[in-house]
């Protein structure tokens, strides 16, 4: 997603309405959600840049075995001085670093799973006939579990965060009060 948009107000004043409506991305270990503050955007602000994201309503001990913690969309922001006022441009998804990781993920369990099943094919045949067949059937079986598991798991991930990016634009706009650039 990319959106850019316009407003009246300076970088300054856009940051700080921002964060009139944002927590700030402080770790608080004695609270059940992990962030402190009960707004329900939570974001990290550098200069004019930030990055904004929903509060989880549920413990974050639970909330980070999930695959939504995994696949978890943001949306990255950057003001800048346009015209007497800003200019917001919003890019928002999940991060290309977690994409690539679990495609590395996949990529490499199944294909250690599929090259430990045919390359040790050969030697169950000729030293473990009876059960080869067996064994191969139960490589086959391992890499479609591995497979649907590592697709299943993403899938969940979205379902669980499908609406964050929507929310999350919706408050922006909301409070911010701004128009949509094209």
């Amino acid at each position: 997603m990319l959106k850019i948009f316009s407003s009246q107000a300076s970088p300054t004043e856009v940051i700080t309405a921002l964060k009139s409506f944002v927590d700030e991305e402080e770790v608080d270990p004695s609270s059940r959600i992990l962030f402190r503050g009960n707004r329900p955007v939570v974001g990290r602000f550098s200069g004019h840049a930030f990055r904004l994201r929903r509060r989880v309503s549920y413990p974050w001990w639970v909330w980070w075995l999930t695959p939504g913690r995994w696949f978890k969309p943001q949306i990255n922001g950057w003001v800048t001085i346009q015209n007497g006022g800003s200019r917001i441009q919003l890019e928002g998804g999940i991060s290309w670093i977690s994409k690539v990781l679990w495609v590395l993920l996949f990529l490499g369990a199944t294909g250690l799973i599929a090259a430990w099943t045919v390359f040790t094919y050969p030697y169950n045949l000729s030293h473990d006939p009876v059960h080869s067949g067996n064994n191969f059937l139960r490589g086959i079986l391992a890499l479609n579990v591995v497979a649907a598991i590592l697709i299943i798991l993403p899938v969940i991930g979205w379902l669980l965060t499908r609406d964050d990016l929507s929310t999350l634009l919706r408050q922006f706009q909301q409070h911010l009060h701004v128009q949509e650039s094209e």
